[in-house]
């Protein structure tokens, strides 16, 4: 027999020991270190996209982000890109919830669509006005528009300067029709406070309803990207342009709009019309005025002018009521009156005084009512008597 059987195995702690480190090294993996710092996330998606035709072009618009994805502050927007799919429909399976709707048509989009323009650099600030961003598609469909309309669907992305783009935004779908034909012979007249346009309409064409206008302005040559100067499509081949400044130039072009439901299409420009309002048109002249002698001067008083590109007044004064009058000082537009220290006693002086503007060259208005007064002579010295005579 054994003499060994039957006794308890030596005890080696080795193995335990490593096992014991594995298993520490392994809950060790698992502790956290210094804390990582947020990945950033890239802008936010450009909203209020919408498309609409201008002749055979489709101009698409949309509002850049101000935001990041996770409402962090927006590296700078360096790049847009404009996607088109060339048609419209885009639809999920019926009875599906809106999310799988919407990632259906995603996919379909991804899929078919194409980038068509990238705004960068020089381009993107010329397509920019604010955070408005504007691209112009300038013909999707060549060769004869069908009668019946093409659909187009249109949607942009932004990249931020560390290259991370936004998610696509919101579908623009639009149908194109065979445009209008533009409006002819654009003119001006100028006013004081208004500049007046009007124009022909364009050749009668076959439509239940007589053709709309839209009025553009641009300050520079050839590039018509805001929102029309009216309102709403004119009904009349006129417009009254209140809001402008003497001595800048400004270019206008009219669209013709045929209104179909809630969207609507444009013609191509009109020839551009430029107009350089200039101002030619003086103040009031200036009233209630009146002129006393007072002491060893001469106060000239006046009602003031309420013109808002006054700059001020100047004095006039002769000997003569009627001729000789000669300038003999300038005031701001704040003063209603002046002295005159330089009036000679026993002299009378006739006075008016006129208004100027801030154009130039200014514009001087007609005189006010002529006043005149004199400084009383002074006292001669008193005669002495002689002796012996009363």
């Amino acid at each position: 027999m054994n003499s060994e059987r039957g006794r308890t195995p030596p005890y080696h702690p080795v193995p335990w020991l490593i096992l014991t480190l594995v298993l520490q090294f392994a809950s060790g993996c698992g502790k956290k270190g210094p804390p990582l710092p947020p990945l950033r996330r890239g802008p936010d998606r450009i909203t209020a996209v919408s498309a609409r035709q201008e002749g055979r072009s489709v101009v698409v618009t949309g509002i850049l982000p101000n935001k990041s994805q996770d409402g962090g502050p927006l590296a700078p927007i360096v790049e847009v890109r404009v996607f088109r799919l060339d048609r419209g429909g885009l639809s999920g399976v019926p009875g599906e919830k809106v999310k799988s709707f919407q990632r259906s048509a995603l996919r379909q989009f991804t899929k078919d669509a194409r980038r068509i323009s990238v705004a960068s650099g020089e381009s993107l600030g010329r397509s920019l006005s604010g955070r408005r961003f504007v691209s112009v598609d300038p013909e999707p469909l060549t060769g004869l528009i069908p009668e019946g309309g093409k659909e187009f669907t249109y949607a942009l992305t932004a990249v931020d300067a560390e290259k991370r783009s936004a998610p696509l935004s919101s579908f623009a779908a639009i149908r194109i029709f065979p445009p209008p034909l533009p409006p002819g012979n654009l003119k001006a007249e100028l006013a004081e406070k208004s500049v007046h346009l009007f124009w022909e309409p364009p050749s009668p064409q076959a439509q239940n309803e007589g053709p709309l206008y839209n009025v553009y302005r641009s300050e520079k040559e050839g590039l018509f990207l805001d929102r029309p100067r009216n309102d709403r499509p004119l009904s009349q081949p006129l417009f009254e342009e209140t809001d402008f400044v003497f001595g800048r130039d400004y270019y206008y072009v009219v669209r013709s709009v045929v209104a179909s439901g809630s969207a609507s299409r444009e013609s191509e420009n009109s020839s551009p019309l430029r107009v350089s309002p200039r101002d030619v048109y003086a103040p009031a002249a200036p009233t209630g005025f009146a002129v006393s002698a007072e002491g060893n001067v001469v106060k000239l008083y006046w009602f003031p002018n309420e013109e808002s590109d006054l700059a001020g007044y100047r004095i006039y004064r002769s000997e003569s009521e009627s001729e000789g009058f000669t300038e003999i000082a300038r005031v701001g537009n704040a003063e209603t009156s002046y002295v005159d220290k330089a009036a000679t006693a026993g002299v009378k002086y006739y006075y008016c005084v006129t208004a100027v503007d801030r154009a130039d060259p200014s514009n001087e208005s007609s005189r006010s009512e002529v006043r005149g007064d004199r400084l009383p002579s002074p006292n001669p010295p008193a005669r002495k008597n002689k002796p012996g005579k009363p």
